[in-house]
């Protein structure tokens, strides 16, 4: 029960953000509303995947932290029961969830993270001004950069689009007064057209602008998801051997780095479960406290450490400093050498 309630408790808070995304999709942009659930859906796993970890670790902390609290590990020892058959069931609680979270994450979450960069390339392009904020410069894909000051239905003030169409190619700056967006095609394609202004390329010898009154800018189209490749975090396991295998030979070292370290990073990564369990026993023991928001403040403190432990694997890596297995193992033996000190302890003492 605590798990469950911490699991549905962690997720409404994350959730929260997007939720009220979603309000503004719906009511201020006009995105129907079973497309924007259906991009929250889309969201779920990923989340899940960090969300899980933390709430057996919180359930942890509050159920052990109550038997230590009120002496039961000492009426445990004192009846003659070693201590390790209150903990073994939490052990092989945790190891199970931690198959399930390598199973769920390699299977739903990396497929769930690429269907949700394609939705969205999609829902994009039937409502552009769902991604476009007002004040703020959005990246609408790889090559643009696009800016408006005001959003009024599909009218703009004020804009500005940065374009580099390659590390090779000089970035394109268009500037305008107003424009519009119009789609095209059935609403398969966007455009803008802009008023009012000018469009500059950056040569060797200078910068070459050119005004005009009425320019068309493609802003995307079914291009955009056509083409839309997977990166190497929503791969499966599966699916990165064989991408080794058949693009050895033409893969960079770095991009052999990149491919092993999202390898090594999906295994390792699972076992969050089992390693918080493993280390928040003995920390519940010696505590001696269960409050929700003693465990809870515990419990986030020390995802926070994981997780800063598992970004700076994947820095050591990439780069080429560490090889990316003993890199990202590197976390999780850190924590199971702490909790074997800790569990002596809380059992010995």
């Amino acid at each position: 029960m605590p798990f469950l309630l911490c699991w549905l408790t962690l997720n409404f808070i994350f959730m929260a953000g997007y939720l009220v995304k979603a309000a503004n999709l719906i009511i201020g942009r006009g995105v129907p509303l079973l497309e924007t659930l259906y991009v929250l859906f889309l969201a779920l796993p990923e989340m899940i995947s960090y969300t899980v970890p933390i709430s057996i670790l919180t359930a942890i902390l509050i159920v052990y932290g109550n038997f230590s609290q009120n002496n039961e590990i000492r009426a445990v020892k004192a009846s003659g029961i070693h201590p390790f058959f209150v903990i073994v069931p939490a052990l092989l609680v945790g190891l199970a969830l931690s198959f399930v979270m390598f199973i769920f994450n390699d299977q739903i979450t990396s497929n769930a993270g690429f269907l949700l960069r394609r939705i969205t390339k999609q829902l994009v392009v039937k409502h552009p001004q769902a991604l476009i904020e007002p004040g703020r410069s959005k990246t609408l894909n790889e090559n643009i950069t696009f800016f408006t000051r005001e959003l009024n239905g599909n009218f703009m003030k004020d804009i500005v689009i940065y374009e580099n169409e390659g590390s090779e190619t000089p970035v394109r700056t268009i500037v305008a007064e107003s424009g519009e967006i119009i789609p095209v095609q059935g609403g398969q394609d966007a455009k803008v057209r802009l008023y009012n202004g000018s469009v500059s390329d950056a040569e060797d010898k200078g910068v070459q602008a050119v005004h005009f009154k009425t320019f068309w800018f493609a802003l995307l189209g079914r291009s955009e998801f056509k083409n839309l490749r997977k990166k190497m975090r929503d791969f499966t396991l599966a699916e990165l051997l064989v991408k080794y295998e058949t693009e050895s030979a033409v893969l960079s070292e770095e991009d052999k780095r990149e491919l092993w370290a999202a390898f090594h990073n999906r295994i390792a990564f699972a076992f969050g479960s089992f390693i918080f369990v493993f280390i928040g026993i003995p920390i519940a023991i010696l505590v001696r406290r269960g409050e929700i928001a003693l465990s809870f403040a515990i419990s986030m403190a020390m995802a926070c450490l994981y997780y800063i432990l598992f970004v700076g694997a994947k820095t050591l890596s990439i780069r080429g400093f560490m090889p990316p297995f003993f890199a990202f193992w590197l976390p999780n033996i850190m924590l199971i050498a702490v909790g074997v000190y800790l569990m002596r302890r809380s059992i010995l003492s």
